[in-house]
């Protein structure tokens, strides 16, 4: 789910072609305006203005827009489904993740369109699309939130790295030290909207951006590789010396009072959500025929399940008891973490950049409903929407700060509803079959059982938040 906001930088920017990046995990994507006159015109616009590349290429691609946050939070749920478990239901979910690319990709080619919203708008009416593009804007809402919370906490762990208070928890630094206080939180997270994210997101297009692109996918890979290189120490120090048992399979923790495996469920599936980003990599692909981009998708999807299966594990061994909402949140087992700290300042910058990233896709969304072109509109609308957008993501950051329940809400109702549940309507949509076809009941059951834990996810999530 980490975004690569500027995977396409050869591209060029016409009025029949404008980028802008979805971040919510984690998701990068691209709104592309085909003219829509006839079929030989509108490849010959893709031929002409969309990088071609090879399936190499493209399974790379998906697989950077898919890492981020939903990958960093995969350990803490061991706990929860069990590490027997917790593999197979990563594979699990990167075959419905599979499934629901390949859906997507055949509607898009059947119906030549390459926006997600643009191909549930051709496909359903005008109520079932706002409701979409409603879903949409919450999330990415949601994300921008999240994000905010994660800066603040990594610039808390980042503090007490240098200044040496003496924290071995970056949780507990940002909730008992002078990090916790309300008044710090609203004051610091106003200091860092005004004089970074401010700025970041008054740029109108993200392709001015581009440079951050190599720079947030080193900074990714880096922060993989020093947890997997550190798990086998951190393991020694928690698990061999420190008697951290690990749950191999007790799913107590699991079905108690919080339903804690079904939340855990729907983060497993926000780990793959990226669905918006594959319609620009399906036009960058070279010869775009059915069974070469079912192999990107196919070896996007394996590399992600085995990076899922291998982070998860390091991250789970690391500190099997009391695992954190985020890998990188657990506990020092030395003095000084200097290789995981210039980590966390790299990733820092790095969701800078995310939040603008989403925010360019938000507001292009909101001067959608506001009928403005979202590649021509007023300096003063841009700046009003802005100021209102940022200053109410700071305040719900600052006030609310457990990253645990935000994941657990935006995987839930976005994360689903994009990733699993609209696909699976448009699978039955589209296809030939009657509505009591063996393969469209089977979409059927999935799809309610899908809600039902999106459902039960937002329940016990509020449940805990509101203590009712």
């Amino acid at each position: 789910m980490i975004n690569n906001f500027f995977l396409f930088q050869k591209m060029k920017t016409t009025p029949e072609f404008e980028t802008y990046s979805l971040a919510h995990g984690e998701q990068t994507f691209q709104q592309v305006k085909i003219v829509e006159s006839g079929r030989e015109k509108e490849e010959n616009l893709c031929q002409k203005y969309i990088e071609k590349g090879s399936i190499t290429e493209c399974v790379i691609n998906l697989c950077i827009i898919s890492f981020g946050i939903g990958l960093l939070a995969l350990p803490q749920k061991v706990n929860y489904v069990t590490l027997i478990m917790t593999p197979i239901l990563i594979v699990l979910c990167g075959i419905v993740n599979y499934w629901t690319f390949t859906v997507l990709g055949d509607a898009s080619r059947q119906l030549k369109i390459y926006k997600y919203e643009d191909i549930v708008s051709a496909l359903f009416n005008p109520c079932f699309s706002y409701f979409f593009i409603f879903v949409m804007g919450i999330g990415l809402f949601g994300v921008m939130v999240l994000f905010q919370v994660i800066l603040y906490k990594f610039l808390g762990g980042i503090i007490n790295e240098i200044f040496s208070y003496g924290y071995t928890n970056m949780e507990v630094f940002a909730s008992e030290s002078f990090w916790g206080e309300k008044k710090i939180r609203l004051l610091v997270c106003y200091l860092i909207t005004i004089l970074v994210l401010f700025p970041l997101c008054l740029i109108k297009t993200i392709s001015q951006m581009r440079f951050a692109s190599s720079f947030g996918v080193f900074s990714v890979f880096l922060i993989i590789i020093i947890v997997v290189i550190q798990s086998p120490s951190f393991y020694f120090h928690n698990v061999v010396e420190g008697k951290q048992e690990i749950n191999i399979f007790d799913l107590s923790k699991g079905f108690g009072p919080d339903l804690k495996f079904i939340q855990s469920i729907s983060t497993i599936i926000f780990a793959y959500e990226c669905h918006a980003g594959i319609f620009p990599v399906i036009s960058s692909l070279s010869n775009p025929t059915r069974p070469r981009v079912q192999a990107v998708f196919r070896n996007a999807t394996s590399a992600n399940v085995i990076a899922y299966i291998i982070i998860t594990l390091a991250g789970y061994f690391s500190q099997p008891e009391n695992t954190p909402d985020l890998v990188l949140e657990r506990e020092k087992i030395s003095k000084n973490d200097y290789l995981m700290t210039i980590g966390l300042c790299l990733f820092s910058i790095t969701l800078s950049t995310k939040i603008s990233a989403s925010y360019n896709c938000f507001r292009a969304l909101i001067l959608n409903i506001m009928k403005y072109d979202p590649t021509n509109y007023p300096n003063r609308i841009n700046f009003i929407l802005t100021i209102v957008t940022l200053s109410s993501t700071t305040f719900v950051a600052a006030m609310f700060q457990n990253i645990s329940d935000y994941i657990s809400l935006i995987s839930s109702f976005y994360g689903l509803i994009i990733g699993v549940i609209m696909p699976g309507i448009i699978f039955i949509k589209t296809n030939n079959y009657s509505i009591f076809h063996i393969k469209n009941l089977l979409a059927l059951i999935f799809i309610l059982t899908l809600c039902s834990i999106g459902a039960l996810t937002i329940f016990f999530t509020l449940k805990r938040i509101f203590e009712f």
